[in-house]
């Protein structure tokens, strides 16, 4: 686990000094006296991921902090009182604290531990970092890990992801992690009547019509549709399509269960959005 948390520090590195740069937007804006609501959620979302990146490399004062100056924004209702001066001074403790221990970081340095009177609750940071919370699968966990995958030249070969595998129906698959574009939920998927079985819809994935494929369905196995799955996008040049999972999929080191040739498969059943 220490060798994937290193790998993924660069990651937090790169997220942190995003997110302290809309922070410091929020600061800047209420020098300007043009504080708006919107730049008020950036900050808030910036501070949210912040706490979660943190939480997943370890680094529990930087996750505290950022903990806290979420909790702090999510309570703001501009509508009702406008941010003082103690407000912002919050705000820029927090921010110069996290910038401090983003140089840490940088520096390859550890945190300094926190006081078990000072740690966060099994309520708070605890029960968003908890393996399978919906905050850390949706939010920290599969975006780092898909920029893990991006970024595998640099990673030790013990840590460096080699497939994407999934469930549908109790059978394991696996895609080859070249072929694996993004992991998503399933939702608002466009039923094609006088289509193949195999084929459940369209969806568009920000712009992208992609084709939604059953892999049960083409082994003529009967699998009730998931309540709440998951969509494995993979490509093939510029070609995409969409797997359903209906567990969590994840990033492994292994290949394990059966493997899906997205080229061949898109070769043998012409399988394309228009």
């Amino acid at each position: 686990m220490a060798g994937l948390q290193d790998s993924l520090l660069p990651i937090f590195i790169e997220e942190t000094s995003e997110g302290l740069a809309l922070i410091e937007q929020l600061m800047i804006a209420w020098r300007e006296q043009r504080l708006s609501a919107e730049i008020l959620e950036e900050a808030r979302r910036a501070a949210h991921t912040i706490k979660g990146t943190a939480g997943l490399v370890k680094r529990e004062q930087s996750s505290a902090i950022a903990r806290d100056l979420e909790e702090f924004l999510d309570s703001f209702n501009l509508e009702q009182r406008q941010f003082g001066a103690e407000d912002i001074a919050r705000v820029d403790s927090a921010y110069t604290s996290l910038q401090d221990l983003l140089e840490l970081a940088r520096a390859n340095k550890p945190e300094e531990q926190i006081e078990e009177a000072d740690a966060p609750s099994a309520t708070s940071i605890g029960a968003d970092i908890e393996l399978g919370s919906g905050d850390l699968i949706n939010d920290f966990a599969l975006p780092l890990m898909m920029k893990l995958h991006q970024n595998v030249a640099e990673l030790d070969d013990a840590v460096k992801p080699v497939c994407c595998r999934f469930y549908l129906g109790g059978r394991q698959y696996y895609l080859p992690i070249e072929h694996v574009v993004e992991i998503a939920e399933c939702s608002d998927i466009t039923m094609l009547p006088y289509s193949p079985t195999f084929i459940c819809g369209l969806v568009n994935l920000r712009g992208d019509v992609i084709p939604v494929l059953d892999l049960a369905a083409m082994e003529q196995r009967k699998v009730p549709f998931p309540n709440q799955g998951y969509l494995v996008i993979a490509n093939c040049d510029k070609d995409l399509l969409a797997f359903i999972s209906d567990t969590l999929p994840n990033l492994n080191v292994k290949a394990a269960g059966r493997k899906v040739d997205v080229c061949a498969f898109l070769e043998q059943y012409s399988v394309k959005a228009s």
